[in-house]
């Protein structure tokens, strides 16, 4: 049990696991390091609203803490929103009967820096007041604690406070924000010995005033070894040295150097290092959160701009480059750059005078080259409504001239589902059934159906969806078939037209879901990704494909512990952790009418596959709580980009 004298500073956190305390901060003995809060009398009250403040140093990677209230030997967590502006704010409630509050900080090993700030109770009137800004998760908040759904009610009171809009940024982001402190935001590296970050201006046509806030920018920096110099000098620079290609009128964050600096000393993999930026002035101001590095992404488009920082030694074997401009440089040397030398500091340090032209001209990405075979899986139980305009439209719009379909039945005891199949089978020699009893196991009828296949290509496909695209095995080829690919999804819309599936974001809702859905399909949604191919860490299994070997290599579906829920997510995760990228091909389109089949699943009691949840979770809390694809100064309870 933790202290509980009233005497002891409310706001203190001591070691709880896997974390040592050292004069300066603490020290995370694994990617989980936990602390306890000190005294709980008066500081959470049970059952009652709170909001907390805390700081992490800025100079450390910026991740979403986890909160973990214990009663007794069970507990519950939430993934807190990110301090990537300096200070992050949580409100929430606190359950009764709580006995222990620990928070996990960090998710990497190693020193770091974390403070409680303060912890406020909110009366309800405040609280109801706060989650008033999304009515519809308050309604269902308050409804279901009348009837004494617990779990329910806790999961609407996070969506309800969980998320702003991006219009508030200003305001939201003056009550986040923090100067540096030298005592709290202590480097890990030796500033003393560290590179000297020079900024390579492009002052061609500038304005003097232009020239004048750049430099005021850097001179402003609390990172001390800075130089200014103009692409006309050409400059030549230690081996050693770090590299800002800028343009005059361009202002950088006061702890912009100090953040690369830190970035590379802690990964000295990376070559390049990117950063987000605000843009706009005022009430007007807006920040650009980008996601980790995405090769798929900016292959259609450089998203980077020239919000970057490279080591000197990269220009070494670069022609040119003085002249090349300071945005065409970065988008030169990511083209170039592998997977791994490029990494993201997820911090607003760039004000940039005017945004890239980053967007090229649309790739047509279809496959041109050999056909490989491909195998089509359907699971499927009756629902002939379903079944039969799948069927139809895979069987009769699809333009690939080698794949097979297998559907493999469950159970089907409809007299007009084995009239389809069997008419079906008589008419087009590519459709196979294939009968597996049992209770409904998706993992299971996926793996059957992969096993009796003949492809080296695997598609797994729902019966509630539709073609669009024509081509759509042909686009899926074309990433799929590469070496660092695992599965490939599509984008997938409602029958209305609004997007159902551009990806899954892990972490949305506490656990994963499909962020970007409800836009319309031309929406550009967040970073365009909405209408172009991207990285994600995971795709729906309603529509994926995946190269055979590759399957297998992996063991395919967990049909023992995953036979219903999030199997599909899971199994893009066990691709990732061999080397195997997840993208989501979003110029190929199908319909889904979303677990049509199994009656839907928005209202579903939380008792429904807890157990999948929460294995699920266990198995893969240190990349739920920050998707690598996402960014952590976004909330995870909207569909769409919003503040935490």
């Amino acid at each position: 049990m933790p202290p509980s004298d009233a005497a002891l500073d409310p706001l203190s956190l001591e070691p709880a696991r896997d974390v040592r305390r050292e004069q300066d901060g603490f020290v995370a003995l694994s990617q989980e390091p936990w602390l306890r809060f000190c005294a709980l009398k008066g500081l959470l009250p049970p059952g009652g609203f709170v909001e907390l403040r805390y700081a992490a140093s800025l100079y450390d990677p910026p991740a979403r803490p986890l909160l973990r209230f214990w009663i007794g030997e069970k507990y519950g967590e939430h993934i807190l929103p990110s301090p990537c502006e300096g200070v992050g704010v949580w409100i929430g409630r606190v359950p009764r009967e709580t006995t222990e509050v620990w928070i996990s900080p960090t998710n990497r090993s190693g020193a770091f820096n974390f403070h409680i700030l303060s912890a406020r109770r909110l009366d309800r009137v405040e609280a109801l007041r706060k989650a008033a800004a999304v009515p519809k998760r308050l309604f269902f908040a308050l409804s279901a604690d009348m009837v004494g759904l617990t779990k329910e009610a806790e999961l609407n009171w996070r969506w309800a406070f969980g998320t702003e809009p991006m219009s508030t940024y200003p305001s939201w982001r003056a009550a986040r924000t923090r100067k540096s402190d030298p005592d709290f935001d202590r480097p890990r590296s030796e500033w003393a010995k560290a590179p000297t970050v020079v900024a390579m201006v492009d002052v061609r046509g500038a304005a003097p005033r232009a020239i004048d806030m750049t430099r005021d920018s850097l001179a402003a920096q609390t990172y001390p070894h800075c130089a200014f110099v103009t692409t006309t000098d050409a400059a030549q620079f230690d081996a050693g040295d770090l590299v800002l290609p800028l343009i005059a009128g361009d202002r950088l964050a006061p702890d912009a150097c100090a953040c690369f600096v830190e970035h590379f000393a802690r990964h000295p993999q990376h070559a390049i290092a990117y950063a987000d930026e605000t843009v706009g002035e005022g009430d007007a101001l807006r920040p650009i959160y980008k996601p980790g590095w995405s090769p798929t992404l900016h292959r259609f488009e450089n998203y980077v701009g020239r919000a970057a920082c490279v080591r000197a030694s990269l220009l070494a074997a670069e022609s040119g480059w003085i002249e090349a401009g300071a945005d065409e440089l970065i988008d030169r040397l990511l083209s170039r750059a592998g997977n791994d030398v490029v990494g993201a500091v997820r911090r607003p340090l760039f004000r940039l005078v005017r945004a890239a032209s980053g967007r090229r001209t649309t790739i047509d990405a279809v496959f041109r080259g050999p056909s490989p075979a491909v195998s089509v899986i359907i699971p499927t139980r009756d629902r002939v409504d379903l079944l039969a305009p799948c069927l139809d439209s895979l069987l009769r719009k699809s333009l690939y001239p080698q794949f097979e379909v297998i559907v493999v039945d469950n159970d089907s005891v409809e007299p007009r589902t084995q009239a389809l199949l069997q008419a079906l089978q008589a008419k087009d020699s590519r459709l196979k059934v294939l009968h597996k009893s049992g209770a409904f196991n998706f993992s299971a009828l996926c793996n059957a159906g992969a096993g009796a296949g003949r492809g080296d290509y695997l598609i797994f496909l729902n019966n509630d969806t539709e073609m669009v695209t024509p081509d759509w095995i042909e686009r899926l080829l074309f990433f799929a078939s590469a070496p660092d690919v695992g599965a490939v999804g599509a984008k997938l819309l409602y029958p209305g037209g609004r997007v159902q599936h551009v990806g899954v974001l892990l972490g949305m809702g506490g656990v994963a879901g499909h962020f970007g859905s409800d836009l319309t399909e031309n929406d550009r949604g967040w970073m365009n990704r909405n209408v172009l191919p991207h990285d994600v860490s995971a795709v729906t299994g309603a529509c994926m494909m995946i190269e055979r070997d590759k399957f297998d290599a992996v063991g395919g579906f967990d049909e023992i512990n995953l036979p219903v829920e999030l199997n599909d997510v899971d199994l893009c995760l066990r691709l990732a952790a061999r080397g195997w990228r997840t993208i989501c091909h979003t110029q190929t389109i199908l319909i889904h009418r979303q677990s049509a089949s199994r009656g839907g699943g928005a209202l579903r009691l939380q008792r429904v596959y807890e157990t999948e949840r929460r294995t699920f979770y266990e198995r893969w809390r240190a990349v739920i709580r920050d998707d690598p694809h996402f960014h952590p100064g976004l909330s995870l309870y909207a569909n769409s980009e919003a503040l935490p």
